[in-house]
């Protein structure tokens, strides 16, 4: 079955901080698009589930802060829904 993409996607293997509550998790994302990311998270938390509201920051030169929801969750990669963006300088 062919994948049906909005966004193209580019790979990355930048380093990020996924903050769940009041937690932060370290994180590699491994892809981006307009739209999300899958980010692969060292050590997933237990009750982690789709439908999560999260944060992901990534330093790409600037630090921005993405408000996502969790889309998927496949073992340690984790397929984010960009649904906000704020810019840190």
């Amino acid at each position: 079955m062919a994948e049906h993409r909005i966004h193209n996607r580019i790979n990355d293997e930048e380093r990020c901080h996924l903050r769940l509550n009041d937690s932060y998790y370290l994180a590699t994302v491994k892809n981006v698009s307009m739209g999300g990311a899958l980010v692969d998270l060292y050590f997933p938390p237990v009750g982690l589930h789709a439908g999560n509201n999260c944060q992901v920051s990534i330093d790409g030169g600037k630090l921005y802060n993405y408000n996502c929801k969790i889309v998927r969750i496949e073992n340690s990669n984790i397929a984010l829904k960009f649904i906000g963006k704020h810019l840190h300088s």
